[in-house]
């Protein structure tokens, strides 16, 4: 385990060994989003920063808050309606591309969550799927021209690095009910993020490629609407207060460890350095890593290593660009 004190020592010296990044950060509106974009700002010299979200006004104050927190940077609201579509999605990389020559990095935290079952979009996709894979591919793709064109460019996507899941491969979409439930859909996501960053890595080795898992964290998820008036205060006033606090971080916390899997050295593209970690596919400095809280690169051999000799991650792979081609009529 990476010890707090050596994380926040780790990020103070970004101020001297990443001025002047760019970055993009979607989902940075609360949570583990929103400490992630304070501890980036708060350790940048000069940052130029777009943050993805869904609320103009929520973006407004965010704005002015990070240049209350550090002056020397320069924040760029991009408002977005709705994340769980493709369509948006190329709305909001389009601004991004009309105006950049390079990004440095991107981190992706958006996050939904349903408790009934497929919730599909306009698009015919189901909404869940959409927020945790195929919306943050299509990030990614849209934005490699950018990403390829800085240094030493890396992308973040937290949700379940190491804790991945069986996937359906005869119902990919999810579309059959027995196949459709939180748990399933947590496993099978973090399934289909690890090995499409890895083919992604596979075509771009100038880029590295994290999947984080950021643990328990106390943020608006665990306290939507729809769960009732009963179950809010159970979780408020007797979980978070009691046990809680002891298996929650905060999300500033959380943001900070991030912030150190989105910057170390030890998680650099192939051949960046000698002490690269290693990989999500058991290979020293492979380019493409799963982290655990703590932030550790771990494996989940047990899951992918069969799926990988089956060529699963291909299977996944060429699904994902099938579904973007589809519901946006472009090739990729």
């Amino acid at each position: 385990m990476v010890k707090l004190s050596e994380i926040r020592s780790a990020n103070t010296s970004l101020k001297s060994s990443r001025s002047g990044l760019t970055a993009v950060v979607v989902g940075g509106t609360n949570g583990i989003g929103r400490g992630f974009l304070s501890a980036l700002a708060a350790q940048s010299d000069s940052p130029k920063i777009y943050i993805v979200g869904r609320n103009p006004t929520t973006l407004s104050t965010i704005v002015s808050e990070l240049q209350s927190l550090n002056r020397t940077g320069t924040y760029i609201p991009v408002p977005v309606a709705d994340l769980t579509l493709l369509a948006d999605v190329e709305k909001a990389t389009a601004q991004i591309v009309e105006k950049e020559p390079k990004l440095d990095l991107l981190f992706m935290s958006q996050g939904y969550l349903s408790l009934g079952g497929r919730d599909e979009s306009v698009e015919g996709l189901d909404k869940l799927t959409t927020i945790r894979h195929y919306g943050r591919t299509l990030f990614i793709l849209n934005l490699l021209p950018l990403l390829n064109a800085a240094p030493s460019p890396r992308v973040v996507s937290v949700l379940g690095g190491g804790q991945e899941g069986p996937i359906f491969t005869d119902d990919l979409e999810f579309k059959d009910p027995k196949n459709y439930s939180l748990p399933k859909i947590a496993g099978a996501s973090g399934t289909y993020v690890t090995l499409t960053l890895e083919q992604l890595q596979k075509r771009n080795p100038k880029i590295s490629f994290v999947h984080a898992f950021p643990g328990l964290v106390k943020t608006n998820l665990i306290n939507p609407e729809h769960w009732g008036p009963v179950a809010r205060f159970l979780i408020n006033w007797v979980l978070l207060p009691t046990i809680g606090r002891f298996f929650f971080n905060s999300p500033e916390e959380s943001g900070e460890r991030i912030l150190y899997a989105a910057s170390s050295p030890q998680f650099g593209a192939q051949g960046t350095g000698d002490d690269l970690a290693v990989g999500s596919n058991g290979v020293r400095g492979s380019g493409a890593y799963t982290l655990n809280e703590k932030p550790e690169a771990v494996n989940n051999d047990k899951a992918l290593k069969p799926l990988r000799e089956e060529k699963s991650d291909v299977l996944i792979w060429e699904h994902t660009l099938e579904i973007l081609e589809r519901v946006l009529g472009r090739k990729f």
